[in-house]
């Protein structure tokens, strides 16, 4: 397969973020304004349940999966891979998802426990979706075809029916049928093209012990990214709990942006290697750090009129809420580069769990003490010390691998 320019698939995986923010953007506004200040901060807080919840379930393989698919050359071989995720993934999800019920169902405001449970469901079954394996082989289309254009259309069914009944559960329902009923659809396609053998029962632990380096980054990854938005809500009274999840929302639906630049440029690196890699990683970093800077500065100058504008005066957010949310965007515009593609190609997952887990561990209990002692900006404050050290530390292994490509 003659791969695409790079400019081909820009404008494709760019399509991806836009009709990605434009879903929930339609709908949100209905769901805030209907459900309340608590019941918004819950639906939030069941949301940040789900992203823990998918790393456990997805076990890595959004992260390495492109790197892995990208060298794998033959589409045998691609197959394989895929295969193999969506046995270790479906038996973690029969794992998980029991338990994010009881956590979502816990953390919620009275009354809207199941808004909750389903908000972090739809943010948990994100796991077993397809497009990892699309960004590996620079397919940009089949994400727009089988997940973004139905997810806008699903979401726009949603808000009116929302709209109609008041009944705010309908939107997370929508997206949990978008997400099965599409990876289920390319699933058939891709491997009723290639037939192959499945893992078997003792094959099951290597693939465990072989993605567990990977897991374990994303699960810390995840963890101290998803801990703000519940340790607000259970600590700040309503209106300051809405206001910060409001301002998380904006966060993480702009994190979708570096996210699928970073997918872009994956398979484009990969076609390289030497000193071409590494002008081409350079390139790609360049124009992930620009978007972070321009990210930050838009949720601080731009973010408390949307706020407000889009889920309402009493779910609004404050600038310095916002201000310190965009920070936390640019460190982590600027890690996913780092990641994605120059220490994951390079079989570097070990480092990047360690450099992870320490970032963790000196900031989670930073986040709680501030979020305990300040409220709201305080949680905000510890969120993006957490992130910048995550990504300072990934910098001197980084540079290793650049320098090492400019003498291959």
């Amino acid at each position: 397969m003659t791969p695409q320019p790079l400019g081909s698939r820009l404008i494709g995986f760019l399509a991806i973020p836009a009709i990605a923010a434009a879903s929930p953007l339609i709908v949100l506004p209905f769901v805030s304004r209907n459900a309340g200040p608590a019941g918004w901060a819950s639906a939030i807080a069941g949301e940040s349940v789900g992203t823990l919840a998918a790393i456990a379930i997805g076990y890595g393989w959004a992260s390495i999966g492109p790197a892995m698919v990208s060298v794998a050359g033959e589409d045998s071989r691609r197959a394989r891979i895929y295969r193999d995720s969506i046995v270790v993934r479906l038996l973690l999800a029969v794992i998980v998802l029991p338990v994010l019920a009881v956590v979502c169902w816990f953390v919620a405001s009275p009354g809207f426990e199941w808004l909750s449970v389903l908000m972090g469901t739809q943010g948990a079954l994100i796991a077993l979706s397809f497009t990892w394996y699309c960004a590996g082989v620079g397919d940009p289309r089949t994400i727009i075809v089988f997940d973004a254009v139905p997810r806008l259309v699903a979401t726009v069914a949603a808000a009116g029916a929302i709209a109609a009944t008041g009944i705010v559960e309908l939107y997370p329902i929508a997206g949990i049928l978008v997400t099965l009923g599409g990876t289920t659809l390319f699933t058939w396609r891709l491997l009723r093209r290639n037939p192959g053998p499945w893992p078997t029962a003792r094959e099951i632990p290597g693939l465990m012990r072989k993605g567990a380096p990977v897991a374990l980054n994303d699960a810390a990854l995840s963890g101290y990214s998803s801990l703000p938005a519940p340790l607000v809500n259970v600590t700040s009274p309503p209106i300051a709990a809405a206001g910060f999840a409001s301002a998380e929302k904006m966060l993480k639906l702009g994190q979708f942006l570096p996210m699928t630049l970073a997918n872009a440029f994956q398979s484009w690196v990969a076609e390289t290697d030497g000193v071409g890699r590494r002008r081409r990683i350079l390139l790609a970093m360049a124009a992930l750090i620009t978007g972070g800077l321009a990210g930050w500065a838009g949720l601080a100058v731009l973010g408390p009129w949307a706020s407000t504008v889009l889920f309402g005066e009493e779910a609004s957010s404050s600038i310095g809420i916002l201000f310190t949310m965009g920070l936390v965007f640019a460190f982590f515009s600027f890690r996913t580069g780092l990641t994605r593609l120059v220490l994951f190609p390079a079989g570097l997952a070990t480092p990047v769990m360690r450099a992870t887990l320490i970032a963790t561990a000196l900031g989670t209990p930073l986040m709680i003490g501030l979020g305990l002692a300040w409220g709201p900006i305080g949680a905000a404050i510890g969120y993006a010390v957490t992130e910048g050290m995550a990504a300072a530390l990934l910098i001197p292994r980084s540079l290793h691998v650049l320098r090492a490509l400019a003498t291959a």
